[in-house]
């Protein structure tokens, strides 16, 4: 089976025997490429629209290994599940995935995401929960990236680190990056001159 860099990269932050949830695990291919290479002990496969869930139960049928369920977010996920993955969807919606039932992550004890927005939310809502942050791996597939790994703990990022990703100045992509959001910062900056936005641009420069 052959997967994006994205979904390799959210496969080598999970420890090998992890029991997994991977909420809105789609068509089931990071699920089905764990279990197919000892990765993960168990999977919890979580989708909540009965068309996803469809394909996604074809899709696992022949690994018993691999539990689907017709579920919002980790509402449902068995206390054996020590490792979450949240992958390709919007920060706010992530963050609100784990706030919604945070008694739920009483025995997680890794967390991945890979939030397509509004990360420095994320990243916040992670540190708030008592996760403490790993490490924060840039990905080009034509877009960038960010898939972000905790585990539980104590942590206080930097502000930079909270804005703008966890130790990512030592990334090897994050010269290309930077330049790709100065880029993209700098044309929002001249519709709407903030000042918000211009000290984003500094802070951004001075990394």
């Amino acid at each position: 089976m052959k997967l994006s860099q994205r979904l390799l990269t959210i496969a080598s932050f999970i420890n090998k025997g992890a029991v997994v949830a991977d909420i809105g695990a789609d068509h089931g291919l990071l699920s089905i490429y764990l279990v197919e290479n000892k990765i993960a002990k168990k999977v919890f496969a979580v989708e909540n629209k009965q068309g996803p869930l469809s394909i996604l139960e074809k899709n696992t049928k022949k690994y018993p290994e691999i539990t689907v369920s017709l579920s919002d977010g980790i509402s449902e996920i068995p206390e054996d599940v020590d490792t979450v993955v949240i992958a390709g969807m919007g920060g706010i919606l992530i963050s609100d995935i784990l706030l919604k039932n945070k008694e739920k992550l009483e025995h997680v004890d890794y967390i991945v995401i890979d939030a397509h927005r509004d990360l420095e939310l994320v990243r916040k809502t992670l540190q708030d929960l008592g996760y403490e942050f790993e490490k924060e791996v840039l990905v080009k597939e034509g877009v960038f990236y960010n898939v972000i790994s905790v585990k539980k703990g104590s942590s206080k990022l930097s502000s930079a680190d909270l804005e703008f990703g966890y130790n990512i100045k030592n990334d090897p992509l994050f010269k290309e990056y930077k330049a790709h959001l100065l880029e993209q910062f700098e044309r929002n900056y001249q519709n709407n001159n903030s000042r918000e936005l211009k000290d984003k641009i500094e802070r951004l420069k001075a990394l």
